[in-house]
């Protein structure tokens, strides 16, 4: 569509969010250009903080997970500006499937939902 900088609400905008749900936003979050935990008004309140007391599988707390997406995101971000920056004098599109950078590629038209690049030179692969 042209519009690099883009994500989503991280945790969802309508409802309350679970844990876990958070939890799995904020994972995801940290690969968008643009994210946010954003909420309706009177949704149950959302932020990584609120889920110190609850545990995935035991061992961690979600809070500790979110904190990952978030560090992600951190460690990242210097990456993201070049790429952005350089999207809004030549075009193109920041998140994108792996053939468009790649068309000659063995297997670069398969996985699409899975292979996913940012910017030109960092490939995500998402577990399918």
């Amino acid at each position: 569509m042209g519009i690099p900088l883009s994500g989503a609400d991280i945790c969802g905008f309508n409802g309350d969010a679970t844990a876990e749900e958070c939890a799995r936003w904020h994972i995801l979050g940290g690969f968008y250009p643009f994210s946010r935990n954003h909420a309706m008004r009177y949704s149950t309140p959302q932020e990584p903080y609120r889920f110190a007391d609850e545990f995935y599988k035991g061992s961690v707390t979600f809070t500790d997970i979110m904190r990952r997406g978030i560090q992600t995101k951190y460690h990242l971000i210097r990456y993201y500006y070049t790429q952005l920056s350089m999207l809004s004098e030549q075009g193109g599109a920041f998140f994108k499937p792996l053939f468009f950078e790649f068309p000659e590629e063995a297997g670069a038209y398969l996985n699409q939902t899975t292979n996913v690049m940012l910017g030109s030179s960092l490939k995500l692969g998402v577990p399918g």
